[in-house]
């Protein structure tokens, strides 16, 4: 049985399709029927992205077919993530203090299943981002630790020289640097120096603060 056979398996045990996996983990659109075809692979990165949202899966039973399917429901063996939401943080603020570095302690544990691979939450102000985000909404972000930069996608971009916002970011005019885009066909596309770059986080969502 292949890998992608005890994942099928996992995921009619979970009533999962393929979409559903897909969006929560950030796969590329497609790979999981591939990979039945045997066209291709998972490959270790779209496993890795698997096994860190569905922490329930048995990473040894889904790569070797050894052992249970699913870990036991404890906290010692299933990390149950918390989202902090830093109530004095905004994501368009002048200067480059990090959400882990705050002296601040002003944060909220939020507990949110659909986001359950993010850690942190900030507040948006602006209205660039127009009509994917409206100003005040919370944004949910997950830090990109990836050597490259996903072009397409939303992310919160920190930046040496003291400024956060939040862009789709796509390639710039030559490979030194990056192309910033608003939702917003107001706000005129600029681009920025990739070494300028600090530190990026990936948008996964956001959430009106009545829901809270």
């Amino acid at each position: 049985m292949r890998i992608i056979d005890r994942f099928d398996k996992y995921m009619t045990t979970k009533d999962l399709n393929d979409n559903q996996v897909t969006v929560s983990c950030g796969l590329s659109v497609g790979l999981l029927g591939k990979a039945r075809r045997g066209d291709s692979d998972l490959g270790k990165k779209a496993i890795d992205k698997i096994l860190s949202f569905y922490q329930d899966l048995n990473r040894v039973w889904l790569l070797t077919g050894e052992g249970e399917m699913l870990k036991e429901s404890t906290d010692a063996t299933v990390p149950h993530n918390r989202i902090r939401y830093w109530v004095d943080v905004d994501a368009t603020a002048g200067g480059i203090t990090l959400f882990d570095d705050q002296v601040t302690t002003k944060y909220i544990d939020l507990d949110i299943p659909e986001f359950r691979d993010c850690t942190d939450a900030v507040n948006l102000y602006g209205d660039s981002m127009l009509p994917l985000y409206k100003s005040g909404q919370i944004i949910i972000l997950k830090e990109w630790m990836e050597s490259f930069i996903d072009y397409g996608n939303v992310y919160l971009v920190i930046t040496k020289r003291g400024n956060r916002m939040v862009k789709y970011l796509r390639k710039g005019s030559d490979a030194q640097h990056v192309l910033c885009v608003s939702e917003n066909k107001d706000f005129d596309p600029f681009e920025i120096e990739k070494e300028d770059i600090l530190r990026l986080y990936l948008v996964k969502g956001g959430i009106s603060k009545n829901t809270l």
